[in-house]
């Protein structure tokens, strides 16, 4: 090995250039934030399927309501209309929808309440949800005013 330091130079100044492991390195920064950024369109886009499907439970069984003579009647048609929308809900435990009706002034209110810890991509997900329960809600009016 020489010890002339034009030598050293020259040595260090090929090694500079030398780019065999410059796409490894690249990569170690690139793949992280592209993993991320994957999962977290994943994970929003599960959370938006999963809410518009609990909307349109709730506008079912809303519709439904409206068949029903009495409140005993549409709670009932409620029931089955849910019963229907739960078989094909794309997030687990969709039997955990918590479910409410409410009538007042010849409308009708069905809501509906599911807890996202039920489902495994947004409880073992490192990204933030925007709500932990999903509430939505649909109103029909029943009867002539």
């Amino acid at each position: 090995m020489d010890h002339n330091p034009a030598f050293r130079s020259r040595s260090i100044a090929r090694l500079l250039l030398h780019d065999a492991g410059s796409m490894l390195v690249e990569a170690a920064f690139a793949l992280p934030l592209l993993v991320t950024l994957l999962l977290g369109i994943l994970v929003y886009g599960s959370w938006f399927m999963t809410a518009h499907s609990l909307q349109q439970a709730a506008n079912d069984a809303a519709r439904s309501a409206v068949a029903g003579l009495n409140a005993s009647e549409r709670r009932i048609l409620v029931d089955q209309s849910l019963a229907a929308s739960r078989a094909a809900f794309p997030a687990p435990a969709a039997q955990t929808i918590a479910t409410g009706t409410s009538e007042s002034g010849g409308y009708y209110r069905v809501t509906l309440r599911y807890d996202l810890s039920h489902a495994p991509i947004f409880a073992a997900t490192p990204i933030p949800i925007a709500l932990a329960t999903l509430e939505r809600s649909a109103v029909v009016r029943i009867g002539a005013q």
